[in-house]
């Protein structure tokens, strides 16, 4: 059995939920709650973009940071392994923010022409991208008009945007530490070299004290000829 709701009854929700309609829509919103829900969705959305801008600025550091220390490691490895594996009979000269390696090994060299090289010369200079320290390739001409001329083959920043760059030189004789270097006195290479760099804009300083391959050991002296009326060989 249903039990059917009578008319006055339908008709009485249809006026109690016409009263309830009509009472929320003339009460609203007031234009102080509008501003005040305005400017929370602005802070909110503020908040959202400077968490996220943060977060690509903290990662764009962290990139940049790593290209940099990589750039070092791979500078200072490649460094280490050409002054430790430079072969004996080298020349070694360093002036005036200069240094000439002659009779050795060839480092940074990308073509073949570039690996030929009979000498190679590193410097601390001024460019138009700023202070760099460079290495240049080079080759003695087939005519020389000086002994100690060369002919440029290539140059190549590997360090740039330096504030300041220098070098020493450990003399194992006298034990001392200079930063210039004359072959012509000082025909065997130094021992040790001590490289110092900063870079602009970074308070930090770098050294690296590396070992250059020599042979410290005094030649063998040269067998006493036989005297006049001997006769070398061995004893009967």
């Amino acid at each position: 059995m249903f039990i059917h709701p009578t008319a006055p009854t339908d008709a009485r929700s249809r006026r109690v939920l016409r009263v309830a309609v009509h009472r929320s829509l003339r009460s609203g919103f007031t234009l102080l709650e509008v501003i005040a829900a305005m400017a929370l969705i602005v802070f909110l959305i503020g908040g959202v973009y400077a968490v996220g801008g943060g977060a690509v600025t903290l990662g764009s550091s962290i990139n940049r940071s790593r290209v940099f220390e990589t750039r070092i490691n791979s500078f200072v490895s490649i460094w280490r392994e050409y002054l430790e594996s430079l072969p004996s009979g080298i020349r070694f000269s360093a002036k005036d923010k200069k240094l000439l390696i002659e009779n050795g090994s060839v480092p940074f060299a990308w073509t073949r022409a570039v690996r030929r090289a009979d000498a190679v010369s590193f410097s601390f200079e001024r460019r138009e991208e700023g202070k760099s320290f460079v290495v240049r390739h080079l080759k003695r001409p087939l005519k020389p008009t000086q002994p100690d001329e060369y002919k440029l083959i290539s140059e190549l920043p590997i360090l740039e945007g330096l504030s300041s760059c220098d070098w020493e030189f450990y003399e194992p004789i006298k034990k001392e530490w200079s930063s210039t270097w004359d072959a012509k006195k000082r025909p065997q290479p130094p021992l040790f070299m001590r490289l110092n760099f900063a870079f602009e804009g970074d308070p930090r300083r770098f050294g690296f004290t590396f070992w250059v391959a020599n042979d410290l050991a005094p030649a063998p002296a040269a067998p006493n000829p036989p005297q006049l009326g001997q006769v070398s060989g061995p004893p009967r």
